[in-house]
């Protein structure tokens, strides 16, 4: 089966500098704005404009390292297989056998623009693994574009890999809710 290769998501931390200026933006745009809605006073609503005009110079400023457009990696991807895990980053490739992992859990549910119980719109950065190797803890989110790669993932895993991972004979809870795949392995060791 071709593996389809999913972007890594990976979320930039503010400086403490980054962080001063959002809760002071934050802090200009929303207090006058409260203030004119329970004074009756219209012209302190027009924070909200000049606190949108703000935030997008602040994302230009940090070269927009809190939008989609960053946050989703370009040259680190994850893909799956029946045998492993292999992320991959530049030209390196870091494989992660299914049966050398511990307390084994994923959430696949999103792709962008899936509408989730009717009230939230989804991204398609959602989506994670995560796992112990060797000690470690490990987490990655992914990001899934449409409902075919999602579609296609969601089939991978259901009739693939959870049935390999079932040999293992050390899964002890597999949930399907909603698309999504929850399960645990213990450490083979206690068996």
């Amino acid at each position: 089966m071709n593996e389809s290769k999913f972007p890594i998501v990976i979320y930039q931390k503010p400086t403490i500098l980054e962080g001063f200026f959002t809760v002071i933006l934050i802090a200009f745009t929303f207090v006058p704005f409260i203030y004119g809605i329970r004074t009756n006073q219209p012209i302190y609503l027009l924070s909200i404009i000049l606190g949108i005009i703000c935030f997008k110079l602040f994302n230009q400023i940090t070269d927009n390292k809190f939008t989609h457009s960053k946050i989703i990696q370009k040259t680190k991807s994850i893909s799956f297989s029946e045998t492993d895990i292999k992320l991959f980053e530049n030209q390196n490739i870091i494989i992660f056998n299914w049966s050398d992992l511990e307390e084994i859990e994923i959430k696949i549910y999103a792709y962008s623009g899936r509408h989730y119980h009717n009230d939230y719109l989804c991204t398609g950065i959602e989506n994670f693994i995560k796992f112990i190797h060797n000690g470690k803890i490990n987490k990655y989110r992914f990001y899934i574009e449409n409902v075919s790669q999602f579609n296609l993932l969601k089939e991978q895993f259901n009739n693939i890999i959870l049935p390999e991972l079932k040999k293992f004979d050390n899964i002890t809870e597999e949930s399907y809710i909603n698309t999504q795949i929850y399960f645990n392995r213990l450490n083979s060791s206690e068996n």
